[in-house]
């Protein structure tokens, strides 16, 4: 149950998150809008394409910046109680530094469902939409945002499918067939593809395949219908089509084209780095308000409110610099993206519960 004064604590510390929040994304659209203006030479993309764009990046930015302003947020929240003597009243009143610590925790939960909302179900479509909108105005075309064609590496074939109808239905396929030397075996086209619910396969329809494994002779076959032995499924066509960049993707896209690419012989670090990023954010999220937490009524006690924002901002841009270290060190040397995603949230776990002890 929440008491009198868990809600106005509360009250306080989302809405100094909020602000803060408002006040980080509008710096970063305005940023990026600036940025934008200069592909509007080209005729084809206007002020107005500039800013629709910045529009729907909106939802990434939120989710970038969430953490932060946590952080920030409860950092200005307490300060502004501080400076109120309204905190000084609380302790005189019998109310603790552990109820007040629990009171701001409480407001962990809400944040924290928010921010799966928009991390898993908002965030990625408005980032695909943007990328999707801009090529489309800038180059004119682009099969993601058409879901129109396709190229994918399956085992030792390179695939290429023309048009996507539905996810259960392609069209205009070619099935590029190498040896584990990379000489090309055979090329397979199939005019349609249907899959079959039932025996969880594709059947290719009207094929026509050239075979190139004797080099003096091309042998050409026409079948009605062939099974289709492959890795794509249905559920992979719609992921597939707009796995260009991972933070395009939600969690369970982003498994799924992970599982795609381990099955393929494909490099898959980089999915699964930002797959893991993703899930521990709510972690992450939970760590920067006790570590705001623990300097409030630590190190940060007796300083002003411009000194808790400088302090607050230093730490926040130190976390996201370990963040990208980290990330990129375990792209490059190896190390396991799960320890690389969760190390930055155990580091600042450690250093929150440090500064709590010792005061």
């Amino acid at each position: 149950m929440l008491n009198i004064l868990d809600r106005y604590i509360g009250k306080t510390v989302i809405n100094n998150i909020i602000i803060t929040l408002l006040i980080l994304v509008t710096l970063s659209s305005i940023i990026k809008f600036v940025e934008q203006l200069h592909k509007t030479l080209n005729s084809s993309y206007t002020i107005l394409d500039a800013g629709y764009y910045t529009l729907l990046s909106i939802p990434k930015d939120i989710e970038i910046f969430f953490p932060m302003a946590t952080l920030l947020g409860v950092l200005l929240g307490l300060g502004i109680l501080t400076h109120n003597n309204e905190i000084m009243v609380m302790h005189a009143s019998g109310y603790t530094r552990i109820n007040i610590i629990q009171s701001v925790i409480k407001t962990a939960v809400p944040l924290i469902l928010i921010s799966i909302i928009i991390n898993e179900f908002i965030a990625p479509k408005g980032e695909q939409s943007a990328r999707n909108y801009r090529d489309k105005k800038l180059y004119k075309s682009t099969f993601v945002a058409n879901h129109k064609k396709l190229w994918f590496k399956d085992l030792n074939s390179i695939v290429y499918i023309k048009n996507i109808k539905n996810i259960n239905e392609i069209s205009e396929i070619n099935i590029y067939l190498f040896s584990n030397h990379r000489r090309l075996l055979s090329i397979c086209y199939a005019k349609t593809g249907i899959w079959n619910k039932n025996k969880k396969i594709w059947e290719l329809l009207e094929v026509k395949e050239y075979n190139f494994k004797n080099l003096r002779q091309i042998n050409i076959s026409h079948k009605i219908k062939i099974k289709w032995q492959t890795n794509l499924t249905p559920e992979k066509v719609n992921t597939l089509s707009i796995a260009v960049n991972p933070d395009s993707l939600s969690i369970r896209n982003l498994y799924i084209y992970n599982k795609y690419l381990k099955q393929s012989g494909q490099e898959s670090k980089r999915y699964l780095l930002k797959m893991w990023y993703k899930i521990f954010q709510p972690l992450f999220i939970l760590v920067m308000m006790l570590l705001a937490l623990s300097f409030a009524f630590g190190p940060l006690y007796n300083l002003s409110v411009s000194a808790r924002i400088i302090s607050g901002m230093s730490f926040g841009f130190l976390s996201y610099v370990i963040d990208r270290i980290l990330g990129e060190l375990s792209l490059i040397y190896g190390i396991p993206p799960v320890l690389s995603a969760i190390m930055p949230s155990l580091i600042f776990l450690l250093i929150s519960l440090l500064c709590l002890i010792k005061k």
